[in-house]
């Protein structure tokens, strides 16, 4: 990067160039690549420079970044979020495309429904996958009946035993069947964009749309980005949302973690046993280490043959694997201890120190938390203090005198009415609130918590 006020030093030469021994390169010595922003997302174009990439927009030859159409339509609205996650990219985004772990994994939370609308039942429900090659990317969409299969199975076996059960599930059954089912549409577009919705047809709007883009920050490391596209009169404040999200993806992390390790494992070992000149071959790390057998699974089967064939060829990919496997594993043993669940699910770290929205909720529970407090310290003092003796002899001063007497009268109808009690049990009530909101930011799922979550999954499943 060329600065106007400094002169171009015989060191700094293009990033073309090859540097020799006696010219290092600067830390502003940087290399510019042209960028966009589109939906709210900075795009990089690495291969292009600034002046390459306006001279291929000026040509219509720029490749447009994937993009979601609903966050462009009039009436839709868009709450993001980000959070950071010590899980790999790849297993992260098979996880989000893959229907069936939802009913384990998150089904305590109430969404077993959602998942189930998007799996099949190999069946009547069969899910069907189209790929699409266009403008030079891959693009891959699974559409299946949204409808409830799995729950609708439950509900039968439940209801043999339960006449009540029978009569409600054969009401709702009925009311289901009046209108033709949706199609739940899953779409990955590689190599980060992912996008789940509920649609008339394959092609046509969805009311409400969540969409994730998946980034690499590191080897065994991923920025989860997301949003929720609604058509609805108004926004949700983005800090609930978050709330509600971070819940949500408490549920599977560190069950993640598990597959993340010894996926990374098994690649860095298929990289090993390549040669340094094969960067081209496909690394079977899915085809020989997964096993599918759910009819949901047609688009990750079809993900991970996608993964296989490319991830070798991903600028820095080896390197990075192969500098994991040398720092955790150790006779083919891993080393690295299993961490715990504080350093996993760290929200502060991974969410609120670089969501602004999320911080600054934060700093005003801080506010509330200490200004309720003093309220509550201060009342209490108060009424202690109001039977208490003069510090000065007021008897001397008339106009101290009367003053006095006016506040103790005041302050004694105060402390003794229930407006003190209710004045008090505003502070702590405040104090409560900011409390339990200033929770949500910080770690939150303990092994406790995490024990009474998954006891609600058995009874959603007869069989369990």
């Amino acid at each position: 990067m060329e600065i106007p006020q400094t002169v171009i030093s015989q060191g700094n030469k293009p990033p073309i160039q090859k540097e020799t021994s006696n010219q290092k390169r600067r830390r502003e010595d940087a290399t510019a690549v042209a960028t966009t922003v589109v939906q709210g997302m900075v795009w990089l174009q690495p291969s292009y420079t600034p002046l390459e990439a306006l001279a291929a927009m000026n040509n219509c030859t720029l490749l447009s970044p994937p993009t979601i159409p609903e966050m462009d339509m009039e009436g839709y609205k868009s709450t993001c979020a980000v959070r950071d996650f010590p899980i790999d990219w790849t297993v992260l985004t098979e996880n989000i495309l893959d229907p069936d772990h939802g009913y384990f994994a998150h089904s305590s939370s109430g969404a077993a429904k959602g998942f189930d609308w998007y799996s099949a039942d190999g069946s009547e429900n069969v899910m069907s996958v189209d790929e699409e090659f266009s403008n030079g990317g891959w693009k891959i969409t699974s559409s299946v009946n949204a409808v409830e299969k799995l729950i609708e199975y439950n509900r039968d076996v439940r209801s043999s035993d339960d006449k009540a059960a029978k009569t409600k599930d054969t009401m709702e059954s009925s009311k289901q069947q009046q209108q033709p089912p949706k199609l739940a549409t899953s779409t990955y577009t590689a190599p980060s964009l992912i996008s789940l919705g509920r649609r008339e047809n394959s092609t046509s709007p969805s009311n409400f749309v969540t969409a994730f883009w998946v980034c690499p920050v590191g080897a065994g490391r991923s920025r989860f980005m997301s949003a929720a596209v609604g058509k609805t009169p108004f926004s949700i404040p983005r800090w609930m949302v978050h709330i509600n999200l971070n819940n949500f993806l408490d549920q599977d992390t560190f069950l993640l973690l598990g597959q993340h390790r010894s996926v990374l494992k098994r690649e860095a070992e298929g990289y090993l046993q390549m040669r340094d000149d094969e960067t081209t071959n496909s690394n079977d790390v899915r085809k020989s280490t997964y096993v599918y057998r759910s009819p949901s699974e047609k688009l990750p089967v079809r993900l991970g043959q996608f993964f296989d064939s490319t991830l070798a060829r991903v600028p820095n990919r080896r390197e990075g694997v192969l500098a994991w496997y040398n720092k955790n594993v150790y006779n083919h043993k891993l080393l690295e201890p299993w961490p715990q669940r504080e350093q996993v699910l760290d929200r502060y770290e991974q969410h609120t120190k670089v969501c602004p929205d999320s911080s600054d909720v934060v700093r005003r529970c801080d506010k509330v938390i200490k200004t309720s407090r003093l309220m509550g310290f201060a009342l209490l003092f108060m009424r202690m203090v109001s039977t208490g003796v003069p510090i000065i002899p007021t008897s001397r001063i008339p106009i101290i005198s009367t003053t006095q007497q006016v506040v103790s009268r005041f302050a004694a109808s105060f402390l003794q009415n229930k407006l003190f009690y209710s004045t008090l049990g505003l502070a702590y009530l405040l104090h409560t609130i900011a409390s339990r909101i200033r929770r949500e930011f910080y770690f939150k799922f303990n092994d406790e918590l995490h024990r009474s979550d998954i006891k609600y999954i058995a009874k959603n499943w007869k069989d369990l």
